[in-house]
């Protein structure tokens, strides 16, 4: 309900305050403030971690690059097995813990609990051959070297590109989330920023703390943390939608990645560094393409429903003294949350339930997807689709069917279309739009869906197929505009 801005007093208690504003602050260093850290490399006795570049990141990354180093790239490649463990986990939910959330509600619900199963075998077959170095001779498929995948075979690139930093992206990402969102920050902003977020997203403004978190952490934060809104009642299904499925995109590391390999920061080859334009321009293409998304089906036609069981609590007009509102409603929520601790354990649980649904699906979708790609001519001819939009921009010959195959490409994983151009001499409107594209298009199956599938939101399949159906033409078209603008048509290298 609203606060009445005089009633600000009753929650000006010394422990209370201290709650929002420790938290708070805490929250946002750890999510939103790049910290630089020195290359490193730890050795323990026989133990030898894997070497970390100097970087400047959130915290959050810096975690995640410590624990893989920790136990992937270094001499004690533990994280496969752990990956295996969490595999495991799904399968025994799938059977013990929730099997009607799976077998006994819809017939989309039942195909991923097939497909869960079927990358879970794929999941074994990749430890057996990490561990024991045995796998089957019609496995070549998938343990031979790829030359798109960079050398790689698929089982080794979907394991270390994506399976091992989702697996500790995801809980890390988790363990500080209840600083974020359980303690006032999000109503604070929220409040701030209704009267934008209102009109203009059609969403409350408890969204913007959340979709800014994902940017710069993982799309897996937005997900647990909608999820908690949705099932605590401060979210609508359709809110909740939007939120998972258009403004929850990858990482800051993700963009880092794909401009490395797209060779936009490349200083030796330009001259100069093009990191700050893509990353800000990613992000607005993602809002614009939102913009536009949520005003059409079908986004536009879910229901503004709540969660069945949670008391409706939506966030109420505030029409005068928006700071002191702010800061009450934050106060309120801050004296009225469970302890850290508690937070933190529920969070984590929940955390568990996504996390097993992510191995066991990523497995089966980026399996599939890439098998797809390296193997037949399905993807190029889909890309076909997009080729019109491309044209709009004067692509032709090579670059145009590169473009449109990455464009489709992304659909399976957000790192392949960068991977196209890493050899070969292209245009930089080209490696502009293959950074950009997977980054505000959003949805992909490999890590994705699982993700956003896994948590309690009522998102239907077919609509996430759609939502980006409708996102990848929307981000051709406006990213498009930007790379003709910024870019010569002469940028070649």
């Amino acid at each position: 309900m609203e606060h009445d801005t005089r009633s600000l007093e009753q929650y000006l208690k010394p422990r209370t305050l201290f709650r929002f504003l420790f938290f708070s602050v805490l929250g946002v260093f750890v999510f939103f403030i790049n910290v630089p850290f020195p290359a490193y490399q730890i050795t323990i006795g026989p133990w030898k971690w894997g070497a970390v570049a100097a970087q400047s990141n959130v915290i959050v990354s810096h975690l995640t690059n410590l624990v893989k180093a920790a136990l992937y790239t270094g001499n004690f490649p533990a994280m496969p097995f752990v990956v295996w463990g969490i595999g495991v986990y799904s399968i025994v939910d799938l059977f013990v813990l929730r099997p009607r959330k799976f077998w006994g509600t819809t017939k989309v619900a039942a195909a991923f609990a097939v497909f869960k199963i079927i990358g879970f075998l794929l999941l074994t077959c990749a430890i057996v051959d990490i561990y024991l170095g045995f796998h089957f001779g019609f496995m070549g498929w998938f343990f031979d070297p790829v030359s798109s995948l960079g050398g790689k075979s698929i089982s080794a690139f979907i394991m270390s590109n994506i399976l091992v930093t989702i697996c500790i992206s995801i809980p890390a990402a988790s363990l500080f989330l209840p600083l974020l969102v359980d303690y006032g920050l999000v109503e604070f902003v929220g409040v701030l920023v209704r009267a934008v977020m209102r009109p203009v997203f059609r969403l409350p403004g408890r969204s913007a703390v959340i979709s800014v978190s994902a940017f710069l952490g993982n799309f897996s934060v937005g997900h647990i943390a909608v999820n908690d809104q949705y099932k605590t009642g401060r979210m609508t299904e359709r809110e909740a939608v939007v939120i998972g499925s258009s403004l929850s995109t990858v990482s800051v590391g993700f963009l880092l990645a794909l401009a490395t390999n797209t060779g936009l920061n490349n200083q030796e080859l330009w001259g100069k560094s093009y990191w700050n334009q893509y990353f800000w321009l990613a992000f607005l293409v993602t809002l614009l393409v939102t913009l536009v998304g949520v005003r059409i089906f079908p986004l536009s036609r879910i229901p503004d429903s709540f969660c069945p069981g949670a008391e409706p609590n939506p966030e109420q007009p505030v029409k005068r003294q928006m700071f002191r509102a702010a800061l009450a409603e934050a106060l309120d929520q801050a004296q009225n949350q469970q302890s850290l601790g508690r937070r933190i354990a529920y969070i984590m649980k929940e955390t568990i339930g996504v996390l097993g649904t992510v191995a066991s699906g990523t497995a089966f979708f980026a399996s599939f997807g890439v098998v797809l790609y390296t193997f037949t001519p399905v993807v190029t001819w889909l890309g076909y689709l997009f080729r019109p939009f491309f044209m709009l921009f004067g692509f032709s010959g090579a670059e145009l069917e590169i473009a449109s195959t990455g464009a489709m490409i992304s659909f399976v994983e957000v790192t392949v279309p960068a991977l196209l151009v890493t050899v070969g001499e292209w245009s930089m409107r080209l490696r502009f739009m293959l950074a950009v594209l997977p980054v505000s298009s959003i949805i992909f199956l490999a890590s994705f869906v699982p993700c956003l599938m896994a948590t309690d939101i009522p998102v239907k399949f077919w609509h996430l197929c759609l939502i980006w159906l409708e996102r990848m033409i929307l981000s051709i078209i406006f990213a498009g505009i930007f790379a003709v603008l910024l870019f010569p048509a002469g940028m070649v290298g």
